[in-house]
């Protein structure tokens, strides 16, 4: 972070002064001392699995507070001279010539978290593992297989450290971290508490037990000097690495080691070596580097490095290379310290005169998107390729003087003892539309992704991506971008944006991408894409099996599917509609006239990233009819007298009587049977019954016909209800925590979810391997009022019960 007095000093003239800027710049570390601070974690606990935790659902949260925290005006307040510039020019490495390699598209792409808790921006990151894909925004996570099934979730980030006492207790401040750690095959997950009790400030971080991210977390708390702001984390064998902006009596950059092999085994004693840099030091926005594939070699310090802009106080376009060594075994030997300036081809950062670069356009309206083109963008990605170890990194520029905004790459490069060179450089500006917060990455054969956003005047906010194969000629990519999903809004009333994105690598082979980010349909969505530069995919659709259901319930289809597809598109032979007919996975919802039909006509159709190609698949619903009953009209009996009853049901298995009163029934089982009212009836005055028609498969859900017998006032008793296999809720109603108690399924795979009375999934989990009873807790903290659906699903059969949230 440049001090306030370095504009001042860049426009005097004296000789002594501009010595003192240059050493300043190039020389760091002779003006400025650093603070070095050791820690042990503050606080720490052993979870329960995640899987056995409370969930708490997300909903909506004031964040108010933190404007009164973060000064995040980056132009304006930490580049004072931003209306002295000189005019930006063109950039001398924007690639203009087209890329050659046709794109077949993502092999994978799926919907990631919406905004579930209506915070902006939603800081989308995530990473891939073995077996799973970990997607973590501000304020929520879900867990995915690698086929884009959802596991667990969406959930409230704070679900993490459920349970973990400390004066963050309550909070889900966000700017989160999940990063998967292939040396160990364990997940990190983190994120800052800044809202506390007390007004302390901390670093919150889960380290998976084991490679399972629904398995047990050891929790650790660790306390800052001041609000660390923006946490960017990198994995290295001897530490994680982070960097901060720290905002507090002034504005500034930190970096810490947190000591990763306690953490891995659980050592409540765990340590951080924090260095917080002085505002002369020059730094802003540090990254730590994160390595894919092959570690380091033994003893290499963690990488940090940032840019400057001779348009921002700097005097020059530099790329700056830090060196963070840790000794674990003797602190004080630990350093943090510049090694490398390396001056990059020109660029401009600066876009226009609105807070943080808000100048990206959008259609309809006159709001700008923020670009956070003052720092680099997550991550600093290093690989070690034996002979060679590289780096790649990127930004956003503005390529042309005209506040258009490209992506600004980079590769570099490190031999033996030789220090850190520029290997490549390019601008990704191919036209007019804007790219901007951009995340990139290589795999293990050189390949190079990069993933974006886009907009325009005419062009609404949405995800791109191109790359280059590892024969392509230096500073060009030359695979053609590819959209991995279309924007359909404007954000017309917020102009953050991202404000980071992530572009991951796939350990299974160490040659996939995944790359996830927003976009905006009606408010900000964001996806996940999974990337492989390999041309013969060809676009697939399979709507998924013939299947019958019961038709009152909805049809949600967790066998359809679709590949290497730009967007596809579902219709009905009926008169129903689906909840999302343009993803893979929908509801489909039954109309009238497909209740009176037998069977309905579903078809699957993706269309290829040319929308040239076009696969189509469709199946057949076949529809059961449901139960009915009615229990009859209301009557009026003598006291002393029974009630005789004359019901109707058909479609049933079997019917059952039931009473809210203290009496009891001749027949329970018959619908023509007697009811002989109790003293509590009589005393009150009336009783209200109830007839239940039980469904024969694949109906699962009773229906229910109630009568009043007026004799004095009604009351109710707990509802009696037989089936197997059966949901119990406890408590319902419920105002806070609830569990779910499944009895009486199979050991198969089953789902459960809990949906909205629009069909809206609010939480989804699989269970591959059960026994006899499982146990799910929900917490509805944060969910409005009203009814819910807990819904079951098994061998394509659906057991369901209704939820009331009071």
């Amino acid at each position: 972070m440049p001090d306030k007095n370095l504009p001042i000093l860049l426009l005097m003239k004296k000789k002594h002064c501009l010595f003192i800027i240059f050493i300043a710049v190039f020389f760091p570390q002779l003006v400025f001392s650093q603070q070095m601070t050791v820690k042990r974690a503050a606080y720490f606990r052993k979870s329960q699995p995640l899987s056995e935790m409370a969930a708490v659902l997300p909903g909506a949260r004031d964040r108010s507070w933190k404007d009164s925290l973060v000064r995040n005006l980056a132009f304006d307040e930490h580049h004072p001279i931003m209306h002295q510039l000189t005019p930006a020019q063109l950039d001398p490495v924007r690639q203009i010539s087209a890329p050659s390699i046709p794109n077949a598209g993502p092999i994978l792409n799926f919907a990631g978290i919406g905004n579930v808790n209506s915070v902006y921006p939603p800081d989308t990151e995530g990473d891939v593992g073995r077996d799973y894909y970990f997607q973590m925004i501000n304020l929520s996570f879900a867990i995915y297989d690698k086929q884009g099934n959802l596991l667990f979730g969406p959930v409230n980030n704070s679900t993490l450290w459920n349970g973990f006492i400390g004066p963050w207790t309550g909070t889900n401040d966000g700017d989160p971290i999940v990063l998967y750690d292939e040396l160990a095959n364990r997940w990190i997950a983190s994120q800052f508490a800044v809202n506390t009790s007390n007004g302390t400030y901390w670093q919150l971080i889960a380290i998976s037990e084991t490679s399972d991210p629904l398995g047990s977390y050891y929790q650790y708390a660790f306390e800052f000097p001041a609000f660390n702001d923006y946490p960017k984390f990198g994995i290295w064998p001897d530490a994680y690495y982070a960097s901060f902006n720290l905002f507090g009596s002034y504005v500034r950059v930190a970096a810490a080691a947190f000591e990763r092999d306690a953490m891995l085994v659980g050592d409540s004693n765990a340590r951080m070596i924090l260095f917080d840099l002085p505002p002369n030091a020059g730094a802003w926005s540090m990254l730590p580097s994160d390595f894919d594939g092959n570690p380091p070699p033994t003893g290499a310090p963690n990488y940090f490095a940032y840019f400057t802009d001779d348009g921002l106080g700097a005097l020059q376009d530099a790329f700056k290379i830090w060196e963070f060594h840790v000794d674990w075994n003797n602190v004080n030997n630990s350093t943090f310290q510049p090694v490398t300036s390396l001056a990059v081809a020109p660029f401009d950062a600066y876009f226009c005169d609105a807070p943080r670069g808000a100048c990206i356009p959008q259609p309809n309206t006159n709001q700008g998107l923020e670009t956070l083109s003052d720092r680099l963008m997550y991550r600093l990605q290093y690989r070690n390729f034996g002979t060679y170890q590289t780096m790649v990194a990127c930004h956003s520029v503005d390529f042309d003087g005209q506040a258009h905004a490209g992506i600004r790459w980079y590769e570099f490069r490190k031999t033996d003892s030789n220090p850190w060179e520029i290997y490549q450089q390019g601008t990704w500006a191919p036209d007019d539309l804007n790219r901007w917060m951009p995340s990139i990455a290589m795999n293990t054969i050189g390949d190079i992704a990069l993933g974006y956003s886009v907009s325009s005047e005419s062009y609404s906010p949405s995800i791109r991506y191109t790359g280059r194969t590892a024969n392509a000629p230096l500073g060009q990519m030359n695979l053609q971008e590819a959209e991995i999903i279309t924007g359909s809004y404007a954000q017309s009333n917020f102009g953050r944006w991202g404000d980071y994105a992530m572009m991951a690598i796939d350990p299974s082979d160490d040659t996939s991408f995944w790359f996830t980010t927003e976009y905006i349909k009606t408010g900000w969505k964001t996806r996940i894409a999974k990337i492989q530069f390999d041309t013969s995919f060809s676009v697939s659709a399979f709507a998924g099996p013939d299947t019958l259901i019961c038709n009152i319930i909805p049809y949600n289809n967790l066998h359809s599917s679709a590949q290497n597809y730009r967007t596809v598109l579902w219709t009905t032979s009926g008169d129903g509609h689906f909840n999302q007919p343009n993803e893979p996975h929908a509801i489909y919802f039954l109309g009238p006239q497909d209740k009176q039909s037998d069977s309905v006509k579903l078809t699957l159709t993706a269309f290829s990233y040319d929308l040239i190609s076009v696969s189509s698949d469709s199946m057949t619903l076949f529809l059961h009819p449901s139960p009915y009953s009615y229990a009859g009209k209301d009557t009026l009996i003598c006291v002393g007298d029974p009630a005789y009853l004359h019901g109707t049901a058909y479609n049933t298995d079997s019917i059952v009587w039931s009473t809210y009163g203290d009496g009891y029934f001749s027949e329970p089982n018959l619908l023509n049977t007697i009811y002989f009212p109790g003293t509590n009836d009589i005393n009150k005055g009336h009783v209200n019954l109830r007839l239940t028609a039980m469904p024969t498969a694949p109906c699962f859900v009773p229906i229910e016909s109630m009568m009043k017998v007026n004799i004095h006032v009604c009351t109710g008793t707990n509802e009696i209800s037989k089936g197997n296999p059966v949901i119990e809720i406890n408590p319902n109603p419920a105002h806070h925590i609830v569990k779910i108690h499944l009895k009486g399924f199979s050991h198969k795979t089953l789902s459960l979810r809990v949906m909205d009375m629009n069909g809206n999934i609010l939480f989804s989990r699989n269970f591959n391997s059960i026994s006899s009873e499982i146990i799910q807790t929900i917490d509805l903290n944060l969910v409005p009022t009203g009814t819910y659906i807990i819904q079951v699903i098994q061998d394509q059969q659906v057991t369901q019960s209704k939820l009331i949230k009071n």
